[in-house]
């Protein structure tokens, strides 16, 4: 007897339904906390300066503006990492980038709908991948509405990319496909969501009292403890958006 694939899927545990977006522990003018609120007041993730596509090392980029840095390697970034699973994205040592437990449990083909998509991973283990990032980085002058697009999605795993007229390779090796991450390229302006795209919202157990009274429609669980803790909301959760998905 064949099987439909979709049913297949509902019940792979290392294939998550979602995709997370954890707020920033980096920033000295909003907590983490007041990020997520502002998340939820306005139901917008706007993108933030930060650069995230290894793209731009493929280029000298000093005659580039600002506005264009972020448009064309910018993006608000996901994770596809299972549910069960998140808190082993926080509280790493030596981290260029310190998530924090605060976010929100997107519906993964909800954010597909919106122009979300995996990013690209590209193998530069033997370091043969600098001219390929140079003739990506030629797409901004060539084909600018396209590069604004695909650009954003590329990360780069192994070597680290040397950079044209640099005195020579970054030292270390960088590879963060465990991240599983997703990205919504900066091009696209603020991503607006409604409480059906959805799941349920993450913040530290203190917290959810808090969130749960706040927002009404969306209950919050903490991302570090066992989720058989907060079953009832999982089930309540999957219920309401009618899932079919095992969802941990």
């Amino acid at each position: 007897m064949t099987r439909d694939i979709k049913d297949i899927l509902y019940f792979r545990q290392d294939i998550s339904p979602f995709l997370v977006h954890l707020t920033r522990d980096d920033d000295e003018q909003f907590s983490p906390e007041e990020k997520l609120e502002k998340i939820l007041d306005t139901y917008q993730l706007i993108p933030g300066g930060g650069l995230v596509s290894d793209v731009r090392y493929g280029r000298r980029t000093t005659d580039i503006s600002q506005q264009d840095l972020k448009r064309y390697f910018g993006a608000i970034c996901f994770t596809e990492t299972p549910l069960n699973e998140v808190h082993c994205l926080l509280d790493i040592s030596y981290r260029n980038i310190n998530l924090s437990p605060y976010g929100l449990v997107f519906l993964k083909d909800r954010l597909i709908e919106k122009g979300v998509g995996p990013v690209l991973y590209i193998n530069n283990v033997n370091a043969d991948m600098d001219d390929v990032f140079t003739a990506l980085s030629t797409l901004l002058e060539s084909h600018p509405n396209e590069a604004k697009k695909i650009l954003p999605m590329f990360s780069v795993f192994g070597q680290k990319i040397h950079p044209p007229g640099a005195d020579g390779r970054p030292s270390g090796l960088v590879d963060f496909r465990w991240e599983r991450e997703w990205r919504y390229p900066s091009a696209y302006g603020n991503l607006d969501f409604t409480a059906k795209d959805v799941f349920i919202g993450l913040c530290p157990h203190e917290k959810i009292s808090y969130f749960d009274s706040l927002f009404n429609g969306i209950d919050f669980i903490d991302p570090c403890r066992n989720m058989k803790w907060y079953a009832t909301k999982l089930i309540a959760a999957r219920q309401r958006l009618d899932l079919k998905y095992s969802v941990v």
